[in-house]
């Protein structure tokens, strides 16, 4: 599976500040991208790969403030820092991840669409139902959810086509009363162009930025 379709949990384009300190100096810049594993950042000041940083940000006005240690994977040189939580609690993680579901507006459908269709999973003992897929996984919406790693067979349909897709994934995340994000592990190649073709004949659906770009144009 290509690792850009199989990110453990889902990405949101953002702007917020953040504060970080490394070493004994601390900076304020701002995030670019969200997700439950960390932050992409506008800056390298003080920053290299591997060092342990501590971030503090708010990430939206309804949320409080939340502090996380991180560790740097990666430097993009003039744009800035991939930073990853090493140390972060359950409800915050819970919380940046419920954000990002409800910012649907920011989905890029080029890697991910929204549908919605009943899953057939052996496991949960019972009928779940998704809402999104990618061509990496998809999103469960389930109050039974299994615990993070667990195997899960699942079996669905597109757009009420008959053919059947069938795939064994891992659970990547679980997100509160609302269900788990799950990465396909083994599916054929032939079910992976069903869900490649099902993406690409949606209409493209701009992202938030997109959208208010378009709206200050038309003003």
């Amino acid at each position: 599976m290509d690792k850009a379709h199989a990110r453990r949990y889902p990405r949101l384009g953002v702007r917020f500040a953040v504060d970080y300190t490394a070493g004994d100096k601390c900076f304020r810049r701002f995030a670019k991208t969200l997700s439950g594993g960390g932050l992409f950042i506008t800056s390298v000041d003080g920053l290299e790969t591997g060092k342990e940083i501590l971030v503090r940000f708010r990430p939206a006005k309804n949320l409080p403030f939340i502090q996380a240690k991180a560790s740097v994977r990666y430097i993009v040189a003039e744009q800035g820092a991939a930073v990853e939580f090493t140390e972060i609690s359950p409800a915050e993680r819970n919380d940046l991840l419920r954000l990002i579901r409800e910012k649907t507006g920011d989905r890029r459908l080029v890697k991910r669409a929204l549908f919605a269709t009943q899953i057939e999973c052996e496991e949960c003992m019972s009928l779940a139902f998704s809402r999104d897929i990618s061509l990496g996984g998809m999103f469960v919406e389930t109050t039974e959810p299994r615990p993070v790693g667990s195997t899960l067979t699942v079996r669905f349909n597109l757009d009420h086509k008959d053919k059947v897709v069938t795939a064994t994934a891992r659970v990547a995340y679980i997100l509160e009363k609302m269900g788990m994000g799950i990465l396909f592990s083994e599916i054929a190649p032939a079910d992976l162009d069903v869900i490649r073709e099902y993406i690409e004949s949606l209409p493209a659906v701009p992202t938030t930025a997109t959208a208010r770009s378009k709206s200050a144009q038309a003003k």
